[in-house]
C-alpha cells in the first residue's frame, strides 16, 4: 500500500484473502443474509457497491485467513455450512468467446461450448475450493462437512471422474491431482481455441459437451452419496462479472446472435436443491435479460431466484435511522487506516462505536475532516471584500430595505441574500427594522431551509469563486451511497493533502487534520474524475456523457438565473409515469444512466391533486461540486413533459428510435 490508505479502489478485484481479512467492512452482511441462505440469489448494484467483496465470503482462502488471523468469520454460524465454486467471467476467459467471429454461423452450438466451458470453470473452482479446506484447519472441514482429510482426499478422484457426465472424456482418475490436470486440460483447449492457437476447436469437446449446470450437480450428488460431504451441506456457486457477457463481441447478424446470459439463466431456471448459483451483476445487466436459453419462458424473480439490490440498500435515506451508508463508509474508512498503518488504538470500527460504552465515541471521519459546513460558514470562507455588491438590490425598493439588506452583508451575507429573495418573493412590506434573528426570512425555517444551499452556491458563483465542499458529512452526502465513491473522494482528498504535508504524510501515530480548503480541492477534481469516466464505461457512454451535460447545463443555466429562487428543487427532473410508458425507449435510457449511476432514478408521487405516480431523477451527488449546484434535494423536481427529455436525449447524440417521435413534438421549455 502506497502513503495514501485509498490508493486502491477495486478491493474486490486485488487484494489477497489476508489482505481482505483486513480491509473487508462486514457492515453489509446482516443486510444480505439470503447470500448464505440456500437457493438462488442475484445479486445487482453498480460499479463499486460492494458486489465482489460480499461474495468473496464465499470463498475458503477467505474462511482461512479469518481463522488464522484470529477473526470471527463474519457470516452467521448457522449459515456457515457451504462448499463454494467461484468463477469471475471476466477474469477467467469466458468473454473471450468474443475474440472468434465465426461464432454467429451457429449461435445455438456456441451456446452449447459456452456452457460446456463454463461447466468445466465451476467444477475446476469446486475443486480448487475442495484443496483449499482439505489443506486447512480440521475445525473448518467440520464447519463445511468435509469428511475428508489431507491423507484421504485422493478419494474423491474416483468418485468424480467415473460420472458418466463426462462421457468418457475425462477418464479414470485415482488421484486429486490427476482430477484438477484434466479439467483444466479441457480449459485450455477451450482457451486455445478462443485465441486463435487453433484454427478449429478440438472434435472431442464438441461431441462430450455438457449441458448447463448438469456436471457440478452430479459432483456434489456423488460426493454426499459417497459420505465425502455431509448431506446437509449447501453447495454455492458464485458466478461473479456477469455483466460482460453482454459486451461479448458479435456481428449482430439477423437472426444469429449468440445469447450468452441465457445460458446462465437456464441454470437459475432448473432449481435444482442441490446446488445454489449466486449472481454478481449491475442492474443493466440484469434487467429486461431474463430469457433462458432454448425456450421462450422467462426467469422470474422469487419462483426462480431472491434477489439482492445494493442499490437500494445502500441508497440514502431520509431517515436517518434506517440510513446504513454513513455507519458502512465510516467502517470501510477506519479499516483503510488501519490497513495502512495508522495505530489501532486510535480507530474504532463502526460496530465498536455502536456498541461503545462511551457517551460520544470519537468518529474518526469527523476527526479527519471536520463537520459539515454550514451554508452561512461556507459563504463566510469566501474572499469576498465587499458583500454588498453581491446583492442585487432594485431601485424601487424603499432605502430603509436596501440599507438594511447592506447592512446585513457584512456580518452575514447569506442572510441578507436570503433576504432579497424574500424580498423579491413577498414584496417590499416588510418591517425590517427589527434584531436579525427575527426578521421575517429568519424566522420561516422551512422556506430558508429549502433555498439556502443554492443561495450559497449562487453567491459563490456571483462573486466568481469555487465554493467549498468540505466535511465528514458532505464526503458522505457525496458518495451517495456508493461506497467506490466514498473511497474515490477520500484518494483524491488524500492525494491533494500528501501534495501539501510531505513527509508529514507519513506519519502513522496520529490522526491527520485535513485542512476544508485542501478537501474542496480534492472533492472537486474527484467530481471532474466521475463526470469524465462516464465516457471510459460501456454502453452508450458518449450519449449518456452528453446527456448529463446537457441538462446539468440547462438546470444549472435555470438555477442560477432564478432571481426569486421559486423553485429551488429544480436540481432534477420528474416524469409521469405513464408518459413514460408511452416512450419506453426514454425510460430504457433513463434506466441505464440510474444502472451505471451516473443519476439517481426515485419513485415519488406528484404533488398534484390526481396524485399519479412519477419517477424523478437526480444527477448522482458527486457530479454536483463540477455543475455548481446542490446535491442536496429540496422541494419538487422540474416537472418536465416526455417529449421534452425525449428531446435532451435526441440532442445527445442518441437518435436512433427517437428521431420518429420528437420530430413534430415540442422543444425543450427550457429553450423557451
Amino acid at each position: 500500500m502506497k502513503s495514501n490508505p485509498f490508493f486502491e479502489l477495486y478491493v474486490g478485484d486485488r487484494f489477497t484473502s489476508r489482505e481482505f481479512v483486513t480491509i473487508f467492512s462486514d457492515y453489509l452482511v446482516p443486510h444480505a443474509l439470503p447470500i448464505f441462505i440456500p437457493g438462488n440469489v442475484v445479486v445487482t448494484g453498480i460499479q463499486g457497491s460492494g458486489k465482489s467483496m460480499l461474495l468473496g465470503l464465499l470463498q475458503p482462502t477467505v474462511r482461512i485467513e479469518y481463522d488464522a488471523e484470529g477473526e470471527d468469520f463474519p457470516v452467521p454460524e448457522k449459515r456457515r455450512k457451504f462448499i463454494s465454486a467461484s468463477v469471475n467471467l471476466a477474469h477467467q476467459s469466458a468473454i473471450d468467446f468474443g475474440l472468434r467471429k465465426d461464432i454467429d454461423e451457429d449461435p445455438e452450438e456456441i451456446e452449447f461450448l459456452f456452457a460446456d466451458f463454463l461447466n468445466y470453470l465451476i467444477v475446476d473452482g469446486f475443486l480448487k475450493s475442495l484443496n483449499s479446506l482439505v489443506n486447512g484447519p480440521a475445525h473448518l472441514r467440520t464447519e463445511v462437512g468435509l469428511q475428508t482429510g489431507r491423507s484421504a482426499y485422493n478419494e474423491v478422484a474416483p468418485v468424480i471422474s467415473d460420472l458418466s457426465i463426462w462421457e468418457g472424456w475425462l477418464g479414470p482418475c485415482s488421484t486429486f491431482v490427476e482430477l484438477q490436470e484434466r479439467i483444466q486440460r479441457r480449459i485450455r483447449i477451450f482457451r486455445r481455441y478462443l485465441h486463435r492457437k487453433d484454427k478449429v476447436l478440438d472434435p472431442s469437446i464438441s461431441n462430450t459437451r455438457t449441458q448447463i449446470g448438469h456436471p457440478i450437480r452430479d459432483c456434489i450428488v456423488a460426493l454426499k452419496t459417497a459420505g465425502i460431504v455431509d448431506n446437509d451441506t449447501s453447495l454455492f456457486v458464485d458466478v461473479d462479472q456477469y455483466e460482460e457477457l453482454g459486451n461479448i463481441s458479435s456481428r449482430n447478424t439477423e437472426g444469429k446472435k449468440v445469447d450468452y446470459r441465457s445460458v446462465i439463466n437456464r441454470a437459475l431456471a432448473a432449481r435444482d436443491a442441490a446446488v445454489s448459483y449466486r449472481i454478481g451483476a449491475r442492474g443493466h445487466a440484469w434487467r429486461r435479460h431474463s430469457r433462458i436459453q432454448g425456450t421462450d419462458a422467462r426467469l422470474e424473480e422469487e419462483r426462480d431466484y431472491k434477489y439482492v439490490d445494493l442499490d437500494i440498500l445502500l441508497k440514502r435515506k431520509e431517515d436517518q435511522r434506517i440510513d446504513i451508508f454513513p455507519n458502512f463508509a465510516r467502517d470501510v474508512f477506519v479499516r483503510r487506516l488501519k490497513f495502512a498503518g495508522f495505530r489501532d488504538d486510535l480507530l474504532l470500527s463502526a460496530n465498536q462505536i455502536e456498541n461503545s460504552d462511551e457517551v460520544e465515541p470519537a468518529d474518526q471521519l469527523e476527526t479527519v475532516y471536520g463537520p459539515q459546513l454550514k451554508a452561512s460558514e461556507r459563504v463566510n470562507k469566501l474572499n469576498i471584500r465587499q458583500p454588498e455588491k453581491i446583492l442585487k438590490l432594485e431601485a424601487s425598493w424603499r432605502p430603509e430595505t436596501r440599507n438594511k439588506l447592506k447592512e446585513l452583508a457584512a456580518s452575514d451575507l447569506l442572510s441578507a441574500k436570503l433576504g432579497e429573495i424574500w424580498i423579491r418573493q413577498k414584496g417590499d412590506k416588510y418591517d425590517l427594522n427589527v434584531p436579525n434573528s427575527k426578521l421575517p426570512w429568519q424566522d420561516k425555517s422551512y422556506w430558508r431551509k429549502e433555498r439556502r444551499e443554492a443561495a450559497a452556491l449562487q453567491i459563490a458563483s456571483q462573486a466568481h469563486q469555487r465554493p467549498y465542499w468540505c466535511g465528514a458529512d458532505e464526503i458522505v452526502g457525496l458518495s451517495g451511497g456508493n461506497i467506490l465513491v466514498f473511497l474515490s473522494l477520500n484518494q483524491f482528498i488524500w492525494d491533494t493533502w500528501i501534495q501539501y504535508a510531505g513527509e508529514e504524510s507519513e506519519v502513522r501515530s496520529t490522526l491527520p487534520k485535513i485542512a476544508e480548503i485542501v478537501q474542496s480541492i480534492g472533492i472537486l477534481k474527484a467530481s471532474n474524475f466521475w463526470i469524465e469516466k462516464m465516457a471510459q464505461e460501456t454502453g452508450r457512454s458518449s450519449e449518456r456523457l452528453q446527456f448529463v451535460n446537457l441538462v446539468a447545463e440547462k438546470l444549472a443555466a435555470k438555477l442560477f438565473s432564478d432571481e426569486k429562487l421559486s423553485n429551488p428543487g429544480h436540481t432534477g427532473f420528474s416524469l409521469s409515469e405513464h408518459e413514460l410508458k408511452e416512450m419506453p425507449e426514454v425510460l430504457r435510457f433513463l434506466e441505464e444512466l440510474s444502472d451505471y449511476g451516473n443519476m439517481l432514478m426515485l419513485d415519488h408521487t406528484t404533488k398534484n391533486r390526481d396524485r399519479r405516480q412519477r419517477k424523478k431523477f437526480y444527477f448522482h451527488p458527486v457530479f454536483c461540486p463540477h455543475f455548481r449546484i446542490p446535491y442536496i434535494r429540496t422541494k419538487e423536481p422540474y416537472y418536465a413533459k416526455v417529449s421534452e427529455v425525449a428531446n435532451w436525449i435526441y440532442e445527445s447524440g442518441y437518435k436512433s428510435v427517437l428521431s420518429n417521435k420528437i420530430q413534430n413534438e415540442e422543444r425543450s421549455l427550457f429553450d423557451q
